[in-house]
Formats: structure tokens, C-alpha cells, sequence
């Protein structure tokens, strides 16, 4: 089947085209001077050249750009029909179902925080790679900042990750659909200790645009974990140093999550007995074409899906 060899592609053309760009994104300082007049001046240096921090946040813009929508515009153009944006997700949210978000951002936050709380204790100090000095209180247009860490990667990362990728493997049923979407995410990260970590969001976001059948949903509760991750998160982890603190910590996150999930899996079987009451089509009906050993092999041992592998790999060593 062409998603076997097109999908995983995409995702080796991302990971290419990320590596190139993070290695400029993620590879800086920041460096004041003075001007003609003594007023202060920022800079973010790169292979000993400077950049004002409005040049270096629309590369972060380009990078995305090049890494996620070109090769999904491509794809979409190329591959399919002109009908085919319809069946991504790409819908407004029923207003019943908006509090999807809430009870999936709740299991998601807790969540990953006691999987990297977990991380922390059998390795030490942790700091996950989304922070981005920018958005550590400095004053350096903020709002450019958010757009280049915080919204465009949500919005760029949804498209492929939760519309694209998730339509393509449905046919494979959703336990191969969920666990494909959400490796792909967790390799773009570039990250063997942090891979758990961003599996299970993934997972997550795909168990809310499968219950909502809109991405804007997981792009909404996706933004919001981001902004997370850099404005709070390594500030909130500090408690994790002092012994006495571990204890309430690991106990609210626990609280947390439970609620959080439970929530999220009864709003999931309302979603869903309201559907089958009402006599409407419950999201993508499609019985996958293969038992699930035989799609596991068909997804996961694929020449193409272990190149992806591969690529992953080379990349992360070399990061």
C-alpha cells in the first residue's frame, strides 16, 4: 500500500529537514552590546555570526514550513483528490465536545510530568528540549517567541502527526493508527530519554482527534502544552530537587492524571452513546483490512518505516 512507502517519506524528510534547521534553532547564545548611542543591543550568535532575534524566530517559522506543510501540500496534491482536505479532520468542534480539551490537556500535562519526574530520578537533572532561552523572562519581542515555539510547532506537527498520518494508517485499525502516529512524533524530537515522554502525548492527542474528529482540538490542547513545557515546567520542576517535595509532587500528579483520564473516557463514551443514539456515523467506520499481527508487520517492519528508524537514529547520536 502507498502509505507504507509514501507516509514514512514524509516523516524521513521532516527529520532531515529538521535536523538541518534545530541545529541553528537549538544551537545558539544570546550576546548584548552596545550601539553607536549606547543603547543595548541582543543578538543570537550562530557559527560566529549575529542575528537580531526577529531574523532567528522566522527561521524557526521556515524550518517548519520546509519540515511539515510543504511535504503535506505535496502530498495532498500529488497523492490525492482535490475532496481528500475533508477527510483530514479539518472541521470546527462540536461545543458539547470542547471540554475534550480540558480533560486531555489535564492527562497530558500530569502525565508527561510523571514520566519525565520518573526520568529525572533514575538520571538526574532534566530539562526538556522545547525551552528555548527566549522564553525564559527576557524581553526580547515575546510574542515572536510564543508564534515560534509555542503555536507554530502545535499547528505544523498536528497536520502531519493527528490529520495526515492517522488517516492514512486508519485502514490498519487504530492501535497500529495510534502507535505509528505517536512514534512519528516522538522521533521528530530527536530524543532516546525523552522517546517515552513524547510517545505518550502523542498517544493522547490521538485519542482526542479520534473522539472530537477535529484538529483543531489537538491543536488547541497541543499549544497549550507547549507553552507548558517552556514557561513552566523547568521553573515547576525545581521542586523535584529537594527530597520533601517529591512525595506531593508525585501524589498531585497522580491525583491529576487519574481525574484527568478518568474524565476523558467517560466524556469519550457520552461522545460516543450520543452518536449511536442519534443514529450518526461514529468517526471513520472502517474495519481494518488485515488482523492486528499482520498490520503491526505491514506498519512497523516495512522497508520504508525502518529507514525512518534508521534516520531517526543517525539523527539523535549526531544531534
Amino acid at each position: 500500500m502507498k502509505n507504507n512507502i509514501i507516509t514514512p517519506v514524509l516523516l524521513i524528510a521532516a527529520m532531515l529537514a529538521l535536523t538541518l534547521f534545530q541545529r541553528v534553532i537549538f544551537g545558539y547564545a544570546f550576546y548584548n552590546e552596545t550601539d553607536a548611542f549606547g543603547a543595548e543591543v541582543k543578538y543570537i550568535i550562530y557559527n560566529n555570526e549575529k542575528y537580531v532575534p526577529e531574523h532567528f524566530f522566522m527561521l524557526s517559522f521556515i524550518s517548519y514550513i520546509f519540515a511539515f506543510i510543504i511535504p503535506v501540500l505535496f502530498y495532498i496534491k500529488l497523492f490525492k483528490s482535490e475532496g481528500y482536505t475533508k477527510e483530514l479532520y479539518i472541521k470546527l468542534p462540536e461545543l458539547k465536545n470542547i471540554s475534550l480539551v480540558l480533560y486531555a490537556l489535564g492527562a497530558l500535562i500530569s502525565g508527561t510530568a510523571l514520566l519525565t519526574a520518573f526520568i529525572y530520578f533514575l538520571g538526574g537533572p532534566l530539562e526538556l528540549k522545547e525551552t528555548a532561552a527566549a522564553a525564559e523572562g527576557t524581553d526580547i519581542n515575546e510574542m515572536s517567541a510564543v508564534l515560534a515555539f509555542v503555536l507554530i510547532p502545535a499547528v505544523c506537527e498536528e497536520v502531519l502527526f493527528r490529520a495526515v498520518i492517522v488517516r492514512e494508517y486508519k485502514n490498519y485499525g487504530v492501535i497500529c493508527a495510534c502507535l505509528v502516529s505517536s512514534a512519528a512524533g516522538a522521533m521528530l524530537r530527536f530524543s532516546f530519554v525523552l522517546f517515552p515522554v513524547y510517545f505518550f502525548a502523542g498517544t493522547i492527542l490521538y485519542i482526542l482527534i479520534k473522539t472530537s474528529g477535529s484538529v483543531f482540538l489537538t491543536v488547541t490542547a497541543h499549544t497549550c502544552y507547549n507553552f507548558f513545557n517552556i514557561y513552566v515546567w523547568n521553573k515547576f520542576s525545581n521542586v523535584l530537587r529537594f527530597e520533601q517535595n517529591r512525595l506531593i509532587f508525585v501524589f498531585l500528579a497522580v491525583t491529576v492524571f487519574a481525574v484527568s483520564v478518568i474524565a476523558l473516557i467517560n466524556k469519550t463514551e457520552k461522545i460516543y452513546a450520543g452518536r449511536a443514539d442519534s443514529g450518526a456515523s461514529l468517526p471513520e467506520p472502517v474495519e481494518p483490512k488485515t488482523t492486528f499481527p499482520a498490520s503491526f508487520k505491514a506498519v512497523f517492519l516495512s522497508p520504508m518505516f525502518l529507514a525512518a528508524v534508521i534516520v531517526y537514529f543517525i539523527c539523535t547520536v549526531t544531534a
